[in-house]
């Protein structure tokens, strides 16, 4: 394909590509992808007036400048790979349900704790190590937990003429399964967690994990190493992961309390946590003031997967108190001295939510108090994990909350209902702001609340309306409104 591709573009002297038709400039090549919303193909007549020739998967096109591909996300992949060469000496990737966020800035600040330079792709955006020009990031979307071909290879190329050696980035199931990745190898990679979410998109649960293991079957280096949460390999589909592993010779690390690097103890408190392991027939300890004893996982595997670059293990461990939380998750509003503790995170699936409120009730166990929640979930996404988040959410809080997360083109008392199916007893709070209000309100000495679901993100999608909405924001002027 790669070759095809290249031919084409010497033969019509093809200098740029676009998958939308109204980005098109002379010289380009369209190609015109079929999505699940927007059908490319329908804009094949109007790119030809611009377009210096065209690619398609649907067979039916015909003409001097169209030529068909059967794999039309793959072939997009490969020709931002022609126009874009560059790339990094170390790619690393993370997938997985929750985590890719955590992991991929942990490994960043370590590598920049050890003298290196480093780069973060993924869903706050994209980090270097080297200044990056703001016309360039003005250019690129606002999140990028997998971006679309183009893009992705644009900032590659990009970050390796800046000759940043280190690119750490979010492999989303979304992107693998739509092949955004192309043909690109990375280093090592991790897989942080699986549990329920895109089922609207994945349809099966199973079609969820092929998608995960896509990218270490497709993009893993031979003789690249993963680095697996090992409650990933004890859970119902932990046999199945292990057979892949097994049936494609992919060497996998596992971290964890049964892991090749043994999780002994992690004791967790409103400061953060002390965390004791063993690797290699030794005990290492270490603190750090993020908070969450599957944070601390993370954090090893991070660790692991830093090592795998060529760094030395024990140099990275001494470096790990220094690294710091990411933005949202489980983010502590106000200090740590107040009479009530109110966190952010970005726990957004059933599994996500009952490790924080876990952390939390653990934490609020050691001192009294309530703990309260107040979370609502995405319009036009995977609506089954409405109610067992309900579910959860009761489970673990004292005091529940529902109410508006981003309802996009869904009616919000419809998303709302669909979370008290599970959540019995719990309050209905229309709008979101309001209901952190109201619930701040309530608060009495010792009190936890957990603000979830939308963590460092700054915006509230209503119908097509997108305005700006803060969880830290609101929830720091009304906790100084408290204080007052």
């Amino acid at each position: 394909m790669k070759r095809k591709i290249e031919n084409l573009f010497r033969k019509y002297n093809v200098q740029g590509i676009s998958c939308d038709s109204r980005n098109l400039k002379p010289g380009d090549a369209f190609f015109a992808i079929k999505g699940e919303k927007i059908d490319g193909n329908r804009f094949i007549n109007e790119a030809l007036k611009t377009a210096k020739i065209v690619f398609t998967g649907d067979s039916s096109w015909k003409g001097e400048k169209i030529f068909y591909i059967q794999d039309i996300r793959l072939a997009v992949a490969i020709a931002a790979e022609i126009i874009y060469p560059h790339l990094s000496v170390n790619l690393v990737a993370v997938t997985g349900t929750n985590g890719k966020t955590s992991v991929v800035s942990y490994i960043y600040q370590i590598l920049k704790l050890l003298g290196q330079e480093a780069a973060t792709i993924g869903t706050i955006g994209v980090n270097s190590t080297i200044k990056l020009e703001e016309k360039f990031l003005k250019e690129l979307p606002q999140s990028l937990t997998t971006a679309d071909p183009i893009t992705f290879r644009k900032i590659l190329n990009e970050l390796a003429e800046k000759e940043v050696s280190n690119v750490i980035f979010e492999a989303s199931s979304h992107g693998i399964a739509q092949r955004r990745l192309g043909e690109i190898k990375i280093k090592t990679a991790g897989f942080t967690s699986f549990s329920q979410d895109h089922l609207d998109y994945h349809k099966t649960m199973e079609n969820y994990l092929e998608a995960k293991l896509q990218l270490f079957r497709e993009n893993l280096e031979e003789g690249g190493e993963v680095v697996i949460n090992s409650e990933i390999l004890a859970s119902s589909y932990g046999d199945g992961v292990k057979n892949f592993f097994a049936k494609h010779r992919i060497r996998y690390f596992g971290i964890g309390r049964n892991g090749n690097i043994k999780v002994k103890n992690i004791n967790s408190s409103l400061t953060g946590s002390k965390v004791v392991f063993e690797y290699n027939k030794k005990e290492y300890t270490f603190t750090t003031n993020i908070i969450g004893s599957f944070q601390a996982v993370n954090l090893l595997i991070a660790a692991k997967m830093t090592a795998n670059l060529g760094f030395d293990f024990d140099h990275i461990v001494e470096v790990l108190e220094k690294v710091t939380a990411v933005t949202g998750r489980l983010q502590r509003i106000g200090f740590v001295e107040s009479e009530v503790q109110v966190f952010v995170d970005y726990a957004h699936t059933p599994d996500a939510l009952e490790k924080s409120l876990w952390e939390l009730r653990n934490i609020k166990a050691q001192q009294g108090g309530k703990l309260y929640v107040v979370f609502g979930c995405g319009g036009d996404r995977d609506p089954s994990k409405r109610e067992l988040m309900g579910q959860v959410a009761c489970k673990l809080a004292d005091y529940v909350v529902v109410t508006d997360d981003n309802p996009r083109s869904e009616n919000p008392q419809k998303i709302r209902l669909d979370v008290l199916k599970g959540a019995a007893g719990a309050e209905e709070i229309e709008g979101r702001e309001f209901a952190i209000e109201s619930t701040i309100a309530k608060l009495k000495k010792n009190d936890i609340l957990l603000i979830a679901g939308k963590g460092h993100e700054t915006y509230q999608i209503i119908g097509n309306r997108t305005v700006f909405f803060s969880d830290i924001e609101i929830a720091k002027q009304i906790l100084l409104l408290k204080n007052k």
